[in-house]
């Protein structure tokens, strides 16, 4: 994020799974300030994941804008970094994660958020067996083999 990250722009950035901040970028729940409830866009439902429920609370009923020093100190972003660095810094972070198998990297993605709401434990294994079967299968974990034997990178299957 760069500059203001403010009602429908912060409940954006809020769905996103890796947040990057740039020094100078604010942050905010503002949908009150109109007349309207800051529980728009998703935003009752990711911030209190990503904050937890009383911080969430008082971001969202005061409505104030806050520094990215303090989103980061509440955990909302994952790296704060100087202005004019933060698409090179979100770049890299999508470089590491595009050299992960596709299809792996999807059911990561897929099941850390469903195994965010799980019940218990053990239907969180449960989905995450599922899905190390499912991955198995691809032959991705074959060619990683076969890539490390070989000292090169894989060529993972297309999605």
């Amino acid at each position: 994020m760069n500059g203001p990250c403010v009602g429908g722009g912060f409940a954006m950035a809020l769905a996103c799974d890796i947040r990057v901040a740039a020094t100078s970028a604010t942050f905010g729940a503002v949908f009150l300030k109109i007349g309207v409830s800051n529980c728009d866009m998703g935003t009752s439902y990711f911030l209190p994941r990503l904050v937890g429920a009383s911080r969430a609370a008082e971001l969202m009923l005061t409505a104030r804008i806050f520094d990215a020093e303090e989103a980061d100190r509440i955990g909302l972003i994952v790296d704060l970094v100087d202005d004019g660095t933060v698409v090179e810094r979100a770049l890299e972070t999508a470089r590491l994660i595009r050299g992960n198998a596709p299809f792996a990297t999807w059911m990561t993605k897929e099941t850390m958020w469903q195994t965010i709401d799980a019940p218990s434990l053990r239907h969180a294994l449960d989905i995450e067996n599922r899905t190390q079967i499912m991955c198995s299968s691809s032959g991705d974990t074959a060619e990683a083999r076969r890539a490390f034997a070989e000292k090169r990178p894989p060529e993972w299957s297309a999605l």
